[in-house]
């Protein structure tokens, strides 16, 4: 039995001064079956509601006044603490999904240039200069050889804000063969399966 994923809106909030940081993450759209891209969206404002109305393109007075000056007024360091919490939340998305982050405030070139700069240290992101994007998918990738043969599930690695390249790649999800529960790293199945091969040449 296959049971569907849902996939739900989700969003954090936090204090940035005298002024509150809300980050919206929603799915976007399905790049390939079964596996989605989501939006993300962060801006500062005097409240909530104002947030709201920005995020969902209300047109009054609230967002119009918010669209100038996404950032507020703390600039630079409160990109760089959105992105902090925007590599928390990202987990919450599903292995295999994929997380699309756009630079839509007032100055993107300047937006884009203070991302990419935390980015250096992160290249599993991947950055489109021309449309000031970034996407990064959640690993296993959905083309991933493992997912033919074995069910996956995600794992929150004890920091959440490490690059996903190199060995860290394993330490995203735990799998099972299909069909059964018996939920493992990688390196567990790999050390199980060596020791089989050897115990069947004694």
């Amino acid at each position: 039995m296959t049971y569907r994923t849902r996939r739900k809106y989700t969003a954090t909030t936090f204090p940035v001064g005298n002024q509150i940081c809300k980050i919206f993450l929603e799915p976007y759209f399905e790049y390939t079956p079964g596996f989605f891209i989501w939006n993300v969206g962060f801006a500062v404002g005097k409240s909530k509601r104002q947030l709201n109305d920005w995020y969902r393109n209300k047109k009054n007075k609230r967002a119009r006044s918010l669209r100038s000056r996404i950032v507020g007024k703390s600039g630079s360091k409160t990109i760089f603490r959105c992105i902090q919490e925007l590599f928390t939340l990202r987990w919450h998305i599903e292995p295999g999904d994929g997380m699309l982050a756009d630079c839509t405030s007032a100055a993107p070139d300047r937006q884009f240039f203070v991302f990419s700069k935390w980015f250096r240290n992160h290249p599993e992101w991947v950055l489109d200069p021309e449309r000031k994007e970034f996407l990064w998918y959640r690993p296993p990738f959905a083309n991933d050889e493992c997912r033919k043969y074995f069910d996956v599930r995600g794992l929150v690695p004890a920091n959440p804000l490490m690059s996903t390249t190199g060995e860290n790649y394993y330490s995203c999800f735990l799998l099972a063969p299909k069909g059964q529960r018996n939920f493992q790293s990688i390196h567990e199945i790999i050390h199980q399966s060596n020791q089989a091969q050897e115990n069947s040449q004694l």
